[in-house]
């Protein structure tokens, strides 16, 4: 009878040992790496059987390039795309490996190595034996072993997260606590003894709900040189608090954490296995909203401000961004309206261009999205100067105590209102889930061996869930579109200011910033749109009780302020266009002789202002032979 040493030899043939034994050497994580030494001197144990199958060690080679890296992937795996190269080339006799496990945890990845051996004869050996995938019994034993391979981590994995998310639905999974909190050995969370680290805590979230900006709070801590407490994390003095200067990451990470409202909370990024790393193959995380979070236990530790005062510091970080759909926090910048305008003409938020302190220009509020994001015209520019004083002077008229209380009127119906609507869209979310639910239990009681109805109940639960996600993502957009910051402070402000608003808002003493602040408590959107042919701008303020009012003005006289660019030169542009950069044609423009409508000399600067003022198409590349 065969003894198993004499079938391994007998697949071995002189042809492989002529060939290159290849070790492939792999750990999941690099802790692992650190911690399960055993493992490792186990895969690189390997050489030693290399040669006792008969390879001589100058053709024996290790590949440990993927310690650390998961086997879910090959995309990232640097090691096992050498292995298959120097395999398809011929190079190899046999892969040495501890374990299929080792090699690759997909079975896709799996059967395309086995597959690329089989067409190079290239043998396959793990810990107790070699393996030709040529031949028919071998072939199937090492399918199995792939598909075992794969099996194991998706059980392991089910088993480990299922257990971690029962034990947070129960609060009792141990989470790393913020400064200001401490464990006791029977698991209880307390306060920190220290009181001034109590005192600082608490003074961060007032200041933040006085200024309601971050980088505000950051300041106001610098002004006063203010420290904050810091846990320091790992070494021997692991959990000690210690004092550093405020920095803005420290401040934005404390108004974000929900621990400070006393709240459990588990599950708030997701995992999208679809986006990974491109280094280690882990699947990158999304942060889910903070309604849509699946742990949240509350009254689970002793609390620095109230649940609710959390969740406005979030609706307000999250106001202060600025994007497309937000208005972003009042800046000291000598433009009024930053964050508030709109084009009349497309509709996309109007940003800002301002100009060199020398020119002594007033700021101007552009629409260039079309011509950055699809190559074409620009929408329209204009100097903020004559808008902000037409708006100025309606918000003005408009704070009159006797506006301001029928004002103050309308924003409450209208916040009854939104109440109310989101009530509708609270019920409509509920009937979703209860069709999801009815289509997914209308699924399960189906015989799975009954494809026919069970495909059409499939169809229905997938088209429930659709729905139910539509719903979801149009309730957050309409959120967001609603958001309204008016307050019992903010109305009980604004009728102590009504009174002499004119004066305030004159003062040497108030800021561009606090005229932004105030401008915001009733305007929530302005239009402009410059009507070129009547030489007027039209300006439409959008009050936050739902009111419109319309005014136009003058627009700035372009020879007053704004020479113009000679019509030869827009002509050469338009002929050096189609083959030369910006740059380059600054260049032919300047040895030409021809200078810009102030009398200087052209760079990259003024030629694109040129061109993307007039909505023509930019050469990216010069051709080959071009100066």
């Amino acid at each position: 009878m065969m003894t198993p040493r004499t079938s391994q030899q007998s697949k071995i043939t002189p042809a492989h040992l002529r060939r290159h034994a290849l070790i492939y050497i792999r750990q999941s994580s690099t802790q692992q790496v650190r911690s399960h030494q055993e493992s490792t001197e186990r895969q690189y144990a390997l050489v030693q059987r290399a040669a006792a199958l008969g390879w001589p060690p100058e053709l024996i080679a290790t590949i440990d390039e993927d310690q650390g890296r998961s086997g879910t992937s090959a995309t990232h795996r640097s090691g096992f795309k050498k292995l298959l190269a120097e395999i398809s080339a011929g190079q190899v006799g046999i892969v040495l490996a501890l374990e299929a496990s080792r090699l690759a945890r997909s079975s896709a990845d799996w059967h395309r190595l086995v597959e690329i051996c089989s067409i190079t004869r290239t043998l396959l050996a793990d810990d107790g034996a070699v393996y030709d995938p040529r031949e028919p019994n071998d072939r199937l034993l090492l399918g199995v072993k792939g598909t075992i391979s794969e099996a194991e981590l998706f059980t392991l994995r089910c088993r480990l997260h299922e257990g971690r998310w029962n034990k947070a639905r129960r609060g009792a999974l141990r989470r790393s606590l913020p400064v200001g909190y401490v464990s006791t050995a029977d698991g209880k969370v307390h306060k920190d003894p220290d009181r001034q680290v109590q005192a600082r805590i608490v003074y961060v979230f007032r200041l933040f709900t006085r200024l309601r900006v971050a980088r505000k709070v950051l300041l106001q801590l610098r002004t006063e040189d203010l420290q904050l407490p810091t846990l320091v994390w790992g070494g021997p003095q692991h959990g000690r608090v210690v004092w550093k200067a405020p920095t803005l990451s420290a401040v934005v990470r404390m108004l974000h954490n929900p621990t400070y409202a006393g709240v459990y909370v588990y599950g708030q990024s997701a995992y999208d296995s679809f986006v990974r790393s491109a280094t280690t193959g882990k699947a990158k995380t999304q942060l889910r909203p903070l309604e849509e979070w699946p742990v949240c236990l509350q009254a689970a530790f002793p609390p620095y401000i109230t649940w609710e005062q959390f969740v406005e510091n979030q609706r307000i970080l999250r106001a202060n961004w600025y994007r497309a759909d937000q208005r972003g926090a009042p800046r000291k910048g000598a433009a009024l309206l930053q964050g508030l305008v709109f084009c009349g003409r497309c509709g996309r938020k109007m940003g800002i261009q301002h100009y060199a302190t020398r020119e002594k220009r007033a700021p101007a509020y552009t629409c260039y999205q079309a011509y950055q994001t699809e190559g074409g015209a620009s929408c329209q520019c204009m100097s903020a100067h004559g808008v902000d004083a037409a708006v100025t002077g309606l918000f003005l008229q408009a704070v009159s105590p006797a506006k301001v209380d029928i004002a103050l009127r309308a924003l409450q119906e209208l916040e009854h209102e939104r109440i109310t609507v989101r009530e509708q869209w609270a019920l409509q979310l509920q009937q979703a889930d209860y069709e999801v639910q009815v289509a997914q239990r209308r699924y399960e009681s189906v015989d799975p061996a009954n494809r026919l109805v069970a495909g059409e109940l499939e169809a229905q639960w997938e088209s429930a869930l659709k729905h139910r996600e539509v719903l979801a993502r149009r309730s957050r957009e309409f959120a967001c579109q609603q958001e309204h910051e008016i307050g019992p402070k903010e109305y009980a402000l604004i009728q102590e200011l009504a009174a002499d608003m004119e004066r305030v808002w004159s003062a040497s003493t108030t800021t561009m910033e606090d005229r932004k602040t105030l401008l915001r408590y009733l305007v929530k959107r302005v239009h402009l749109d410059g009507v070129t042919e009547s030489g007027r701008i039209r300006i439409e303020v959008e009050w936050h009780t739902g009111a419109h009012t319309s005014t136009t003005i003058a627009r700035a006289v372009v020879g007053a302020w704004a020479p113009r660019t000679p019509a030869a030169v827009e002509q050469r542009i338009q002929a050096l266009l189609p083959t030369y950069t910006q740059t380059q044609i600054a260049q032919c423009l300047n040895t030409e002789g021809f200078r810009s409508a102030k009398g200087k000399a052209f760079d990259y600067r003024t030629v694109r202002y040129i061109i993307q003022s007039r909505g023509w198409q930019v050469q990216q590349k010069a051709p080959l032979g071009r100066m």
